[in-house]
């Protein structure tokens, strides 16, 4: 996992959101959106978990569309990316192996949301 990678795509996108030099009401609202995604990310990835577990395809794929977009909103593409696997194959009808899933989802969103706090306390300033 390329940490720099990462951060750069969150910051590209954050520039995106707010612009080359923000000011401070939007570095509040970049800074709330980091902290919204990180609190309720971990909660429906459980969620995600569970449907993998239950075996519902049209539920599974519901719920990795919806994560897979609230990743790509904040620049997380790798984490969007692997949420739009889960969606694809649960279009197709597959539902993934509910462990090794949750693995890769767990590795690259305990990346994510660690870089997510430190933007966000930048933010700050």
């Amino acid at each position: 996992m390329d940490v720099s990678t990462r951060e750069g795509e969150i910051r590209e996108r954050l520039t995106d959101i707010g612009g080359d030099d923000p000011g401070a009401a939007e570095r509040a609202l970049m800074a709330r959106l980091l902290r919204s995604f990180a609190a309720k990310t971990p909660g429906a990835v459980e969620r995600l978990g569970e449907l993998l577990r239950g075996g519902d395809p049209a539920a599974v794929r519901d719920q990795a569309h919806a994560l897979k977009g609230s990743a790509a909103n904040i620049g997380a593409a790798t984490l969007s990316g692997i949420f739009a696997e889960i969606e694809h194959d649960a279009r197709d009808g597959v539902i993934p192996d509910a462990d090794l899933t949750l693995g890769r989802i767990g590795a690259e969103q305990a990346l994510v949301l660690g870089l997510l706090d430190e933007v966000a306390r930048e933010l700050d300033g």
